[in-house]
């Protein structure tokens, strides 16, 4: 079904906000006008009808709320065909049940339910990062009614960021991983010094700035999702690992969702983060005994102040890219499973970002419904936007551009950027990533 539409109320089974930054969360009710104008709403509980975490407004405040959703979820649960969304109005509701827990997304948008089905997926995954679900389904046999806020107590700002990201960030939804530009040569170096100084407990190495991976050394026949290393760059994003060392467990759950690796974060230059990852819960020592060398290393030639110079940037301008009009513009590499986002333009306020955003999720959902004759081409034009979304073998691409541009403008200039993109690729992307 989808996500918007109609006045009465229907039932189909299985068979916004912009982003405000971690939030003292106010002790208000799901009818509190504070808690309502909010426009998309995400809520876990656990199948016990237990709060555990809610976006906007405080867990215990919804108490009432949460077990409605339990009673909802648990009427359909003796069925072979259990409850997956509700749509009210122009309200849609999905729901995601996995073992113990409950989720459910509510939004006034239209956001299609497929959408909000992956994002739920999203923040569930982030729990399991943060217990394993070993450990989360154990908790709930020995005690059903277990309050899961007490092992989750600090890291709510981390779900509270991914919620976030997800409404104005297309990398979650394209799968793939975002990357730094900077000059070949310099990513080369500093994956050479990864791999260079790699002790034998190091799984995984990389660095990272701002969500954005500037290289990594993995061992040749594997490689973590990017759904798990999405939690991961979440994870140094936050402030919590901002300075000093740092040696946590994380689960990953496309990895092994049964147990933890360890990571070691560090930021080893102004915005930019060393991680190294390994199975050895015992191994803090040798990192950072590797980080040390990775330093000196890269301290001759300057080479970790031209890397806080790149990460500075953070995204390239779309004035960068050699052409006018462009308002904003998203391009993924489907053989390198990586792609680059530009910033918005000046002129786009944070209502019209989060429209472009949800149209591009829009439009990479109906190509991909396509089945044998996918969509590879699709131009949405309104009063206030003009998207583009095309899809080839080879890659995806959504751009966005004044409304007031012509149609044969608007491809010609996403020509120009597809041959701005081939000449850039070394230095948009880890082309060759070091591995062991």
């Amino acid at each position: 079904m989808d996500g918007h539409g109609g006045h009465g109320e229907r039932v189909s089974s299985a068979a916004g906000d912009g982003p405000e930054g971690p939030e003292a969360k106010q002790l208000e009710g799901h009818f509190a006008p504070g808690w309502q104008r909010h426009n998309r709403h995400f809520l876990v509980l656990s199948s016990a009808g237990k709060p555990i975490y809610t976006r906007h407004g405080d867990e215990a405040q919804l108490s009432t709320l949460m077990s409605a959703v339990q009673a909802i979820i648990s009427s359909f649960s003796d069925m072979s065909d259990p409850v997956r969304s509700l749509s009210a109005g122009g309200l849609t509701i999905v729901f995601y049940t996995s073992g113990p827990l409950y989720l459910l997304a509510a939004s006034d948008r239209g956001d299609p339910e497929e959408l909000l089905l992956g994002e739920l997926q999203l923040v569930h995954s982030q729990i399991v990062s943060i217990l394993t679900l070993a450990q989360l389904t154990r908790i709930f046999e020995q005690r059903s009614n277990f309050d899961l806020r007490q092992l989750l107590g600090g890291t709510e700002g981390m779900i509270d960021q991914l919620v976030d990201r997800l409404d104005v960030d297309l990398g979650y939804a394209l799968g793939s991983l975002d990357t730094l530009w900077m000059r070949y040569s310099l990513r080369e170096r500093v994956g050479k010094a990864l791999l260079a100084r790699r002790p034998k407990s190091l799984l995984y190495a990389m660095v990272v700035s701002d969500m954005k991976l500037v290289t990594l050394v993995r061992p040749r026949k594997h490689s973590l999702h990017p759904s798990d290393l999405h939690l991961l760059f979440g994870m140094v994003s936050s402030r919590v690992f901002a300075t000093g060392e740092h040696w946590t467990p994380v689960c990953f759950p496309r990895f092994n969702n049964q147990g933890f690796l360890h990571v070691y974060i560090n930021y080893i230059a102004t915005g930019v983060a060393l991680v190294l990852v390994s199975a050895d819960r015992d191994s803090f020592f040798a990192m950072t005994q590797c980080r040390e060398h990775v330093c000196d290393d890269l301290a001759t030639d300057d080479l970790l102040q031209r890397l806080a110079d790149a990460a500075a940037q953070r995204a390239l301008h779309p004035r960068e890219l050699g052409v006018a009009g462009l308002l904003q513009l998203y391009y993924r590499n489907k053989t390198l499973v990586q792609h680059f986002g530009t910033r918005f333009a000046e002129s786009v306020g944070d209502a019209q970002m989060r429209r472009i955003i949800n149209t591009y999720k829009r439009l990479r959902l109906h190509m991909n419904k396509g089945g044998q004759k996918p969509l590879r081409i699709i131009y949405h034009r309104s009063a206030a936007d003009a998207v583009l979304a095309w899809q080839s073998s080879s890659f995806e691409l959504y751009a966005a551009v004044d409304p007031s541009m012509e149609v044969k403008s608007m491809i010609r200039l996403v020509n120009a950027v597809l041959e701005w993109i081939d000449k850039e690729e070394d230095h948009l992307f880890v082309v060759s990533p070091p591995s062991y």
